[in-house]
């Protein structure tokens, strides 16, 4: 329990500085990450080396995917591409139900796209539709972040319900016959949190990350003109649809085929994302001064560097608390406590996040020491796997790539970030979720 100890110290000091220093997250996240890897005993060889390794991981699973997301949020916005989605989105739905609209445009979109990708090509959007609606953008990001997480927790064929589900022995198609209600419950509730919660709240509550004024006002020159609605929507659309097309054809093409090749090539998050740049391009950049056409390109480079680094930070600390066993102690001391047994998954999973932020690696790890449980008949493969899905919110903290991702993408501090995405995680989705589960589980069984 020493290990578990000196990283609740850890964390709490890395909070502290956080909130409390001008240090930054990056300086903050590594120090702590340093001081948990020697205080648990790793030495300072190994506790530098898996720093290092942690670090090198997050930046090759998110790395291109950031850089490549920037140059198209950007083109997006000095095209006026956003304004024009924004516009024709507030005249089918209305000012009042704009958060409605973007809460179900993330319930749809995290089926087939990874949270974060869908994050970085919709956070221009949002922002426009804040600015139209006159809603707060935080509040609207809030809402359309955490429609995304709660598909991506309960419905496959996003890559964590589809492990889960393999371990626990569940049917794929009972999985999204139920995931899907209640990923909408989860959703509904996140939705009525940013409407009557978030959206309550005065200006001074947030705090806005510092941003180049200059571009700011280049972007919102209202004199300007914009491209039409299909062609504003079309770079956020075409890497979304090749990455769904690459998810269905793997399902159902024979493996190994040419036409699977082409999709995993072209499907690929990092690949979909460069075809949404050309796009962009071509539809859009004649909407940029002449001289300014290609500059996206080489402006993206100064926003998304920081964005990286501190993801990639946020990775270093989470490979550190893998490699001191945290996360191991914390879902083991669960599974031979006497509580509730359908609480059990979903608190393996909660604390197993919480300790090294990847909520993929908590679902697994919780399905794997629930498995026991269904074997034994003390609960359905159904009940553990919503259990798990609703777990995967719990735990939602600094460690997590996503709430950099927000952090950085939609333009507030950490602390703001902290109180709204992570509180509507830590609460909101994980208590709804963890309701429709336990009323599916028992309706089910």
């Amino acid at each position: 329990m020493s290990n578990l100890l000196i990283f609740v110290v850890g964390l709490a000091i890395m909070l502290l500085c956080m909130m409390r220093t001008k240090w930054g997250p990056f300086v903050c996240m590594l120090l702590a990450s340093l001081a948990i890897g020697i205080g648990c005993g790793l030495g300072t060889d190994k506790t530098i080396a898996s720093i290092v390794d942690g670090f090198a991981k997050t930046c090759k699973n998110i790395g291109l995917m950031v850089i490549f997301g920037t140059i198209l949020g950007i083109y997006l916005e000095k095209s006026r591409a956003c304004q024009r989605i924004a516009e024709t989105l507030l005249q089918i739905t209305g000012k009042d139900r704009a958060a409605g609209a973007l809460a179900a445009t993330g319930y749809v979109i995290a089926i087939p796209v990874f949270c974060d990708v869908a994050l970085v090509l919709l956070s221009p959007l949002i922002k426009s539709v804040a600015r139209k609606s006159g809603k707060n953008a935080c509040s609207m990001g809030v809402v359309t972040a955490c429609s995304l997480l709660a598909t991506n927790a309960f419905v496959a064929p996003t890559p964590a319900p589809l492990a889960i589900i393999a371990i626990l022995g569940l049917d794929i198609g009972t999985s999204i016959l139920w995931g899907m209600p209640a990923a909408l419950f989860v959703t509904v509730c996140v939705w009525a949190f940013g409407e009557y919660y978030l959206e309550r709240k005065p200006a001074s509550w947030y705090t806005e990350l510092p941003r180049d004024i200059s571009a700011q006002e280049e972007t919102n020159d209202e004199s300007a003109p914009m491209p039409s609605f299909g062609a504003a929507l079309t770079p956020i659309l075409l890497p979304i649809v090749l990455i769904l097309i690459r998810s269905v054809g793997r399902i159902f093409l024979e493996k190994g085929s040419v036409l699977v090749s082409l999709l995993n090539f072209f499907g690929d998050k990092n690949i979909a994302l460069c075809v949404g740049i050309v796009s962009s391009v071509i539809l859009l950049g004649n909407f940029l001064p002449k001289d300014k056409k290609y500059a996206p390109m080489t402006d993206a480079l100064r926003t998304s560097g920081p964005i990286v680094f501190i993801t990639a930070a946020g990775g270093a600390l989470a490979n550190i608390v893998g490699v001191t066993g945290v996360g191991k102690i914390l879902a083991e001391s669960l599974a031979a406590s006497p509580i509730p047994v359908f609480l059990i998954p979903f608190l393996i999973t909660g604390l197993s996040k919480f300790a090294q932020g990847s909520a993929s690696v908590a679902g697994i790890m919780a399905a794997g020491l629930t498995l026991p449980l269904c074997e034994t008949g003390l609960l359905s493969p159904l009940q553990a796997f919503l259990s798990i899905s609703a777990g995967s919110a719990l735990g939602s903290h600094v460690n997590n790539s996503f709430t950099w991702v927000f952090s950085e993408f939609m333009g507030y501090d950490i602390r703001t970030t902290m109180k709204s995405l992570c509180v509507c995680q830590n609460v909101v989705m994980s208590l709804s979720g963890l309701l429709a589960a336990y009323v599916i589980g028992s309706l089910v069984g």
